[in-house]
């Protein structure tokens, strides 16, 4: 099935238009809709709730979340012996999860309107940035100072492609590509009792004129540009 370009996916992410990225038929072979965190208002959340469906999470580079002093779920849960053995078992596509803790912007209502998720999503992204921008201390002050735990924003930490290539991570990769911060949020597109196709997710796409890529692209045109992308963007 053909896709559309790279270079349409990066101009669409840089408007604040969804960008649609399936993995492959070898992982998890699923359709996630994303939207660059910088874009995101109480729109972009109800347009994931409804159009896409899955879980709406916030992703930032593994190396950012550890700045901030967060470790991935299965690193906390590692710590206590009665859930360890659920931290041990991986799903069909065999990848260690990219969840880390669950957050709520101190001030929203409840956390769970799409105004309150975007709040939340927003000054998670005001976190990475200041990180990404040289200011680690000040990031890390922010963090602690103005979120809530457990919340209802799940956050995501990406690592490098040559690690993980799941959609967190692709989705973070191809910020980077548009020169964009590797700050995202996206949810799994959905249908009726389980995940939309590739073909559902294709004419969903040209219906809304969004495009829709493959991981092979995204990890092809990374390739391209070598370890440099990878450290300019925190994603090694």
């Amino acid at each position: 099935m053909e896709f559309d370009s790279v270079e349409d996916a990066i101009a669409a992410l840089r408007r604040g238009v969804p960008v649609l990225i399936f993995d492959s038929e070898s992982r998890e072979n699923e359709v996630d809709m994303v939207f660059h965190a910088s874009r995101v208002d109480s729109d972009v959340i109800y347009e994931l709730r409804v159009a896409a469906g899955g879980l709406i999470c916030y992703a930032m580079p593994l190396a950012v979340g550890r700045v901030l002093g967060l470790r991935l779920a299965t690193e906390y849960l590692s710590h206590f012996d009665e859930l360890r053995p659920l931290t041990s078992r991986r799903l069909g596509y065999g990848d260690e999860p990219a969840f880390s803790i669950w957050v709520n912007h101190k001030d929203v209502r409840t956390g769970i309107s799409d105004s309150d998720r975007a709040l939340t999503i927003r000054e998670l992204h005001r976190v990475t940035s200041m990180v990404l921008n040289g200011h680690p201390e000040r990031a890390r002050a922010y963090f602690s100072e103005n979120f809530v735990a457990p919340g209802h924003v799940p956050i995501l930490l990406g690592r490098s492609l040559s690690q993980r290539q799941g959609h967190t991570e692709l989705a973070l990769h191809l910020a980077a590509l548009a020169g964009l911060e590797p700050s995202v949020t996206l949810a799994e597109m959905l249908s009726r009792e389980r995940s939309a196709t590739l073909d559902e997710a294709r004419r969903f796409a040209k219906e809304r004129g969004y495009p829709l890529i493959s991981s092979r692209q995204i990890v092809l045109e990374v390739s391209r540009h070598g370890e440099d992308l990878c450290r300019r963007y925190h994603l090694c």
